[in-house]
């Protein structure tokens, strides 16, 4: 199974949301990564097929997704960075409910309602009313219902946004286990959301696509650029005002600063092995990031 990007590009007005993006999707993990306004839900909203794009056209194994319609839309799951839960609905009620906007024949809609709820650990929590969920639980459900039909490809759009860290790395740990046979595209903007799941990384920028390789392989491309500094408090601005810097941490009485830099920006800097936090503060400025 193979999708296939080929010069899509979205224009609202005068803006260019996407610019000409190329790109061939198969099994696997792929995390698309970039600052606000970058492009990423917009290119989401394409592949789920609830957004036409401008010019261009996405292929699922040669064929246009548009005019496959229905067809497409039955091999998709979809979850929306806001999903629309219904607070008075039980998980249980609200996925059957969903089954049936869905098409699933009811004969097999129990037992596929017991088969996700028991993937996304919510069986226990089948009765609850979803307005009583946690946010971990709430999103929990949003991947339920877009795993309902079974989908060969899986659209998330920062699905841990607002989650804490257990819930994030639970939600995570789930994706990668459901992409042994299919396609999942995870858009965010934090990183650690596909530090170690993403097949490939997709780093989206004004609406470019400006990198498309493997976390190894883009660590690599910054592995001579990330140093490390220690400095008196005085001198922190100095440094904020001439380099990217990342984590600034408290050594003693003095403080460690992680700088993004093509040259040793001190003689004392020691140079240090790269992740994806450095890499993101790497191509994003800070104004783009807030």
């Amino acid at each position: 199974m193979k999708l296939t990007i080929k010069q899509v590009t979205k224009t609202f007005k005068e803006k260019k949301a996407l610019d000409a993006i190329d790109l061939e999707l198969t099994t696997g993990v792929y995390g698309i990564l970039g600052a606000n306004g970058s492009g990423k839900t917009t290119l989401m909203r394409i592949l789920a097929s609830v957004m036409k794009p401008t010019s261009g056209q996405v292929l699922l194994d040669g064929q246009d997704i548009m005019a496959m319609s229905h067809e497409y839309r039955n091999l998709i799951g979809y979850l929306p960075q806001h999903v629309g839960l219904y607070k008075n609905f039980t998980a249980e009620k609200f996925l059957k409910y969903i089954a049936a906007l869905k098409g699933l024949p009811k004969e097999e809609t129990d037992e596929k309602v017991d088969e996700v709820l028991e993937l996304v650990g919510l069986s226990e929590a089948r009765r609850k009313k979803v307005g009583e969920f946690s946010g971990g639980m709430k999103r929990r459900v949003g991947i339920a219902q877009a795993l309902l039909n079974d989908p060969k490809i899986l659209i998330v759009d920062e699905p841990t946004a607002g989650l804490d860290p257990k819930e994030r790395i639970r939600f995570r740990n789930l994706l990668s286990k459901i992409s042994s046979n299919r396609i999942v595209v995870l858009s965010t903007h934090i990183v650690s959301d596909i530090e170690f799941i993403a097949k490939e990384v997709l780093i989206l920028k004004e609406g470019q696509l400006i990198k498309k390789e493997t976390p190894q392989r883009l660590l690599k491309g910054i592995e001579d650029k990330v140093w490390t500094l220690v400095i008196d408090e005085n001198e922190i601005p100095r440094y904020q005002s001439q380099y990217k810097v990342g984590n600034i941490a408290r050594v003693d009485d003095r403080f460690q600063l992680r700088i993004l830099s093509d040259d040793q920006p001190d003689h004392d800097a020691i140079q240090d092995h790269p992740n994806l936090e450095d890499l993101y503060l790497y191509y994003f400025d800070e104004e783009e990031t807030a």
